[in-house]
């Protein structure tokens, strides 16, 4: 084997680790970009199921009084 031989292949084991250590960061990277979207996705889900909670207690709250109405109005 040729020194030249050797010193090429030290550069590809080095050059190796490096992709190696880029594509690791790609990969945390994602995952971090990840978690702050569905961070992001749960919070406005919560915020819906506010929403929709809040209405449906409004429509609940209507048919009780809507009911209690009816019935005072036909015993007085």
């Amino acid at each position: 084997m040729r020194v030249s031989e050797c010193f090429y292949r030290l550069m590809q084991a080095m050059s190796d680790e490096q992709q190696l250590e880029r594509l690791e960061k790609k990969v945390d990277d994602g995952f971090a970009e990840s978690r702050a979207e569905f961070r992001a996705i749960r919070a406005d889900f919560r915020d819906e199921i506010g929403g929709i909670n809040r209405t449906i207690q409004a429509m609940w709250l209507t048919m009780i009084v809507g009911f209690a109405a009816i019935l005072l109005r036909h015993h007085l």
